[in-house]
């Protein structure tokens, strides 16, 4: 009854912007976010007084290209406030992980704990596509389907520039985009492919950092998989051939061709967006000998020419050359997406003649550890990026004699000792006077 009461107010007050469709889902101020991110994530008080905006969400639906004609998709949409109406924003876009139920998709949590409030209160206008088939969308998800995974993306971004002006948001042309574990697939398959045309002058692309990400499905992340005996998430392995199948057809004829009985007529129902993998996976057997035919598995090891390797090869997403950075982090402990995805991707990049392509090994966290690190890490690098671009002035207000520590917004100390003694620095830093500590200071050619 709850869940019908919250969906007839947010219709209510839909509204079409610019020819969208925009729902007002929710708003969180600044303190709320910075003490979530203290008391729930645990976050760094360093990290913390970033959170600078008040943040709104509305959930946007928009249509995009699909196979042969077009279909409406939503994505949720993060704005910051600003005390001046003069402030221009840069956008983030930052795809989700996977999911399975189809109302886990971003536009449908409009709770504190969904990450866009955080990255917003940056400030950064945060874009979070829901995917094909996920949120609004009610056909099959076609899981690491690169093709449609970058045309919702950018559609989403298409249609939030060409309605930002109608909703009162000034942009500054900076664009980023990241992701986590599919979001890093995602986003991978964004940067490689060419914007819409009606925004290419609008907002450039200035970095890209995706994360854990199955950037090399054929030669990687689906061979590790099935050199194991088991299998941390059984229930991905199904959700990537249904998705396949339901764009490209040929993989099967019939579910128990890549799944034994009696678990074929169990788990094929609950791939309908309703399930968790959590409930898919607890229908299956420890080792996956037990679950999948030995034909598949050793097509998948040894056979290249097989229509599943085929695809798996096509929605290959790291052989293209960045003209922008690609910073890519990952865990070496990481169960569910191989770290050596990024290995493979950084090195095929570079030797390709890529000039900011880095791995970042986070340390030894597995995939669910793993995430914040990496998705602080990253739109900290890209609160640094934009503010290089600004006309940020010294703000400085300590005595001339202090001693004072400087970090990078990764948490690295670059300098200490006299303040008189600075060397030069280019950036935004956060300064810790001796024996106190100070809310960070931004400033540009210190």
């Amino acid at each position: 009854m709850h869940r019908l009461l919250f969906l007839l107010s947010t219709a209510i007050i839909a509204q079409q912007v610019a020819g969208q469709e925009l729902q007002f889902l929710n708003s969180f101020d600044e303190n709320q976010i910075a003490d979530y991110a203290i008391t729930e994530l645990e976050l760094d008080g360093q990290i913390a007084v970033l959170f600078n905006h008040d943040v709104e969400m509305h959930r946007m639906s928009h249509d995009m290209p699909f196979l042969d004609g077009e279909i409406e998709v939503s994505g949720a949409v993060f704005t910051p406030s600003s005390s001046t109406a003069t402030t221009e924003y840069p956008i983030v876009v930052f795809n989700h992980g996977t999911t399975f139920v189809r109302s886990s998709a971003p536009s449908f949590k409009p709770e504190i704990s969904n990450m866009g409030y955080l990255l917003s209160s940056l400030g950064f206008v945060v874009l979070m596509p829901d995917y094909v088939g996920l949120g609004e969308s009610q056909i099959t998800h076609p899981y690491c389907h690169a093709k449609s995974e970058s045309d919702c993306g950018w559609s989403l971004v298409q249609a939030f520039v060409e309605s930002s002006e109608a909703m009162g948001i000034n942009l500054n042309g900076n664009l980023f985009i990241s992701g986590y574990s599919q979001g890093g697939h995602v986003a991978m398959a964004m940067a490689k492919n060419t914007p819409p045309e009606s925004i290419q002058n609008i907002v450039e692309l200035r970095a890209v950092a995706p994360l854990s990400g199955p950037y090399d499905m054929s030669g990687t992340q689906l061979p590790l998989t099935f050199e194991q005996i088991s299998y941390s998430n059984p229930a991905y392995l199904f959700y990537t051939l249904k998705g396949w199948k339901s764009v490209y057809g040929g993989i099967y004829e019939d579910f128990s061709e890549i799944c034994y009985e009696p678990y074929a007529s169990v788990i094929e129902p609950m791939l309908d967006g309703f399930h968790t993998a959590e409930e898919i996976n607890a229908e299956c057997p420890e080792e996956l000998t037990d679950l999948f035919p030995e034909e598949l598995i050793q097509t998948v090891l040894s056979n290249p020419d097989n229509i599943i390797m085929q695809l798996a090869a096509e929605n290959d997403v790291f052989q293209w050359v960045p003209e922008m950075p690609v910073h890519m982090m990952y865990c070496t402990e990481d169960e569910e997406v191989f770290y050596q995805n990024a290995l493979l991707a950084e090195s095929w990049m570079n030797d390709n003649g890529a000039q900011d392509v880095v791995a970042y090994n986070l340390g030894a966290a597995n995939h669910n550890g793993c995430a914040l690190s990496a998705i602080t890490n990253s739109m900290l690098w890209f609160y640094s990026l934009n503010a290089a671009g600004t006309n940020s002035t010294p703000d400085i207000s300590f005595e001339a004699n202090s001693n004072i520590t400087v970090y990078d917004l990764n948490g690295r100390m670059v300098y200490t000792g006299d303040l008189k003694s600075r060397p030069h620095l280019t950036g935004i830093f956060l300064i810790q006077p001796e024996g106190a500590f100070q809310a960070q200071k931004k400033f540009l050619n210190w």
